[in-house]
This record gives C-alpha cells, sequence and structure tokens, in this order.
C-alpha cells in the first residue's frame, strides 16, 4: 500500500485532527458538561472528524472501502447534531427534520453495499477517491441538509436572544455564519478548484471554534428557546413570602402571587398532600407547585419542562437545608433569606434573564432600595432647589448599587465644607485689604 500524498488528503487530516481535539477540550468544561443539548452536538462534532479523518485516509492511500465507511459517520454526525438542536428548540429529541434525515440515511445506507458508489479518480492533478452518482448526491445532498438545519438554529436563537446576552448570541451567530453557509460556499468551489478545500476546512475549523467557546461562555444560549421562565417565589407553610426572584419584568407584586399560591393550595390540597409537583395551566403559560415539609415553592414559565421541574424539587431542598434555623424560628423577614440567590445562581444559572429590553430601558432597583433615596429627600430638595434638577438627580442616584447615595451626600459635605472654606479665606483677604486701606 503506497502512500498517495496530496494537498487534499493532508488538509482532511489536519482538520479532522483539530476538530476531534476541540470537541474533546470542552468536555472538560463544568458549565457545560451536564448539558443534554449539547453533549449531543458533540457527539455529532466527533463523528464529523472521524468522518474527515476517515475521507484524508482514504484519499492518502487510495482505499476505496474506507471512503463508504466514512458515510456513517456523517449519518451519525447529522442524527447526533439535528437531536441536540431540537432539544435546544423544544426540549425534546423527534421532529419532523430527524425523521426527513433518518429516511435519508437509511437510502445511504442501502446504496452504501451498492458497488460502483466510490471510485479512485484524478482531480487537479493529483488521484483521489471520490463518491458517484446517487451516493454522491444523497450524502452531500444530507451534509447540506444539517448546515441548514443548524443554520435555522442559529437564526432562531439570534433573534430570540433577550438583550442582556445578545452580544453573545451575535458571536454565538457569527460563528454559526462560517460554520454553515461560508464554508458550504468553498466546499461547493472545490469541484472548481481543489485548492478551495483548504479555505473551506480553514472556515469550517473557524466557525466551529467560535460556536463552541460561545457556548462554552454563555450556557443561556442553549436555553433561549424551549421555554422562558418568568418567576419564583417561596412561602412557608403559613402563607408568609420569603423568597421572591423575577427573570423577566412582572407587575405582580409578591402578596398577590402569594396569595395566588395560597388559593391554589386550599383548591388542590389532596393533590398537594401527597407530595410531588403541581402542573397549573395559566392563558400564557404555566405555574409549578411544589410542597415540602416546611415550604411551598411556585414558579411561573412560558411551559413545564423536565429541567424546570428537578431544579424546582433541588432548589426547594436546599432551600429548606440552608434555611432550616429561620424555618424553625418561624422568622417571616425576607432580607433573612436573601442568600436564596446563591441557590438560584446554581440550579437556574443557565436560564436567560429578560428583564432588560433595551439599551435605553431604565434601570431603576427595587423598592428597598429606592427608599434610601425617599429618606433623604429633604436633603436632596435643599441641595437643588431647582424642581427640574432636584428630578433628575434623584432619578439617576435610583439607578445606583445601594450604598452609592451615603456616599454622594458624604462627598457633597465634604466639597461644600471646602467651598465655605474657600469663601471664608476670600473674605479674609478683602476685609485685610479694606484695613490696609
Amino acid at each position: 500500500m503506497m502512500l498517495n500524498m496530496n494537498p487534499e488528503g493532508i488538509i482532511d487530516l489536519i482538520t479532522g485532527v483539530v476538530i476531534l481535539i476541540t470537541a474533546m477540550v470542552t468536555y472538560t468544561s463544568p458549565k457545560t458538561k451536564k448539558i443534554i443539548s449539547l453533549f449531543y452536538i458533540r457527539l455529532g462534532i466527533i463523528s464529523m472528524g472521524i468522518f474527515i479523518i476517515c475521507e484524508a485516509v482514504s484519499s492518502l492511500l487510495l482505499i476505496e472501502s474506507l471512503s463508504v465507511v466514512s458515510i456513517f459517520f456523517v449519518i451519525l454526525s447529522t442524527i447526533f447534531i439535528i437531536m441536540g438542536v431540537n432539544y435546544t428548540l423544544k426540549e425534546s429529541y423527534m421532529s419532523l427534520g430527524l425523521l426527513i434525515a433518518i429516511a435519508a440515511s437509511s437510502l445511504l445506507i442501502y446504496l452504501a453495499f451498492q458497488p460502483g458508489v466510490v471510485k479512485i479518480v484524478n482531480s487537479n492533478n493529483y488521484m483521489t477517491v471520490r463518491w458517484q452518482g446517487l451516493f454522491s448526491l444523497i450524502g452531500d445532498g444530507l451534509v447540506l441538509y444539517l448546515i441548514g438545519y443548524v443554520f435555522y438554529w442559529g437564526i432562531k436563537t439570534w433573534l430570540n436572544a433577550p438583550f442582556l446576552i445578545k452580544k453573545e448570541a451575535t458571536f454565538f451567530f457569527s460563528g454559526i455564519i462560517i460554520f454553515c453557509p461560508i464554508t458550504s460556499i468553498f466546499y461547493i468551489l472545490i469541484y472548481v478548484n481543489g485548492l478551495m478545500l483548504l479555505i473551506a476546512d480553514v472556515s469550517l475549523i473557524i466557525g466551529l471554534i467560535i460556536f463552541i467557546i460561545a457556548t462554552e461562555r454563555e450556557p443561556k444560549l442553549l436555553y433561549i428557546l424551549p421555554f422562558k421562565i418568568h418567576r419564583i417565589i417561596v412561602k412557608d407553610r403559613q402563607g408568609f413570602p420569603l423568597f421572591d426572584h423575577d427573570w423577566s419584568e412582572s407587575k405582580i407584586t409578591e402578596k398577590i402571587f402569594t396569595g395566588f399560591i395560597n388559593a391554589v393550595q386550599l383548591m388542590s390540597e389532596e393533590v398537594m398532600n401527597i407530595g410531588g409537583l403541581l402542573d397549573i395551566n395559566l392563558q400564557k403559560g404555566i405555574l409549578l407547585v411544589h410542597e415540602s415539609d416546611n415550604l411551598i415553592v411556585g414558579l411561573v414559565s412560558s411551559k413545564s419542562s423536565k429541567l424546570l421541574r428537578n431544579s424546582v424539587v433541588k432548589f426547594t431542598r436546599d432551600f429548606e437545608s440552608k434555611f432550616k434555623i429561620q424555618l424553625e424560628n418561624s422568622i417571616y423577614d425576607m432580607d433573612k433569606y436573601e442568600t436564596a440567590s446563591e441557590l438560584i445562581e446554581k440550579y437556574f444559572s443557565n436560564f436567560p434573564l429578560h428583564v432588560i429590553s433595551s439599551r435605553k430601558q431604565p434601570l431603576l432597583l427595587s423598592c428597598k432600595y429606592m427608599k434610601q433615596v425617599g429618606e433623604f429627600d429633604n436633603k436632596l430638595k435643599e441641595m437643588f432647589p431647582d424642581e427640574k434638577e432636584y428630578e433628575n438627580i434623584r432619578k439617576e442616584l435610583q439607578k445606583t448599587p445601594i450604598g452609592i447615595f451615603p456616599a454622594f451626600l458624604s462627598l457633597y459635605d465634604d466639597l461644600k465644607d471646602e467651598i465655605d472654606k474657600i469663601e471664608d479665606s476670600k473674605d479674609t483677604k478683602v476685609d485685610q485689604l479694606d484695613l490696609k486701606n
């Protein structure tokens, strides 16, 4: 068996190895290691890398059978990636798109066992292995179908990304653009000029690396489409609210939300007493209610989800454990449960916030922080007699983190003292000059 050195085989071999290394490295990231959709997408990327390596070796050694075997890795790559994309789109593996891919794959497997589907040909003054006829048409078609599927997912993710992660979504979508349409164009141009393979493979690697970096840096990109969570509230068994957290802007107060959950509890007492989760369909979403020994936790989402249900159960369990002393002593002060935000980060960190919708939106703090400015209203009016100026300053101070306002007053007093000293010094000098004259 002689080595058939050619640029196509060498470039493909390097590309396949880089893809495999890149995919393997992502398994070490703790932030995305357990994300189900990304798990299948990684398998698809690994299959893609193996496919390209098989094609490279078949070209370098002129092994026709290896080129036939490579089609099975194309099939695996397509099915795994579509399953992963489906899971991000609707938290389900099955779709019409997957069935179409399976049907085309079945035909490819049948054709793979037919004679003459692969031949050694002369291309651009070097010998290589090429798929032939219907086998080539369907095989290339399956690859283009996968590219279109991923590109559709990229568009939907970018369009639906909330403002807070729009920058990351744009970076993510740029990788999809390079990985899908741009790479496809260069691969088609290979039939015109074989040197286009180098550009196509480089484009493929760049797009893939951008995609992986974007998802590793911001896993929330994989949770934009299947559902949107709005709010979670925790109350004790007597109905007192203990903790509240918003993912999207809501005009419902804690008392109203808690009262609704209390009413639900009374209407479904027999159901709740046997434990587990209760799903209540709303007009534009669903309310998940989970009851434990000391707590009732309610979460409003656009729809139900196995992932959300598991997160609510684990959040409730850890909340009880973390605040065991407070719950045993019937402490109702919500300030004592503020550190439950750590549990939000632990179990709901992958879900994006929708509180801010544009760059122009005023960023006002919650009421309990705004009270701090309210307590010093008289001081502010004294500092800024002009009504319009006073309102502008007050609004700006409401946007600042807690603790800034007292510092602002302290700085104002210090500067005022400095100005008074300067004025006193000027008056003293004027008086001295008057005496001399």
